[in-house]
């Protein structure tokens, strides 16, 4: 896996032309958690963080999914490849 060093606004780019399902590093409150994208909006990218997934026990569709903030997301996996807005 390899990883590219973007800045916030090519990371936002890259997640506005995303496909559900790709893999998201999202910081809320000091807390990281990994996340599926359920769909980008304007306002904000609706979620469903990992946890929630592994824990459901309902058909697929019925989990909850949660809007976070652009500002709030550090990572962006597609095929593969990490797009990051951290430094080493």
């Amino acid at each position: 896996m390899s990883v590219v060093h973007v800045s916030e606004e090519e990371l936002h780019d890259k997640i506005g032309k995303c496909i559900a399902g790709e893999r998201l590093l999202i910081e809320q409150n000091g807390n990281r958690f990994s996340a599926r994208i359920q769909h980008a909006t304007t306002a904000g990218v609706k979620v469903i963080p990992d946890t929630e997934i592994k824990n459901s026990h309902t058909s697929s569709g019925d989990v909850e999914g949660m809007t976070v903030a652009y500002k709030d997301i550090l990572e962006l996996e597609v095929k593969g490849v990490v797009y990051s807005r951290l430094l080493d």
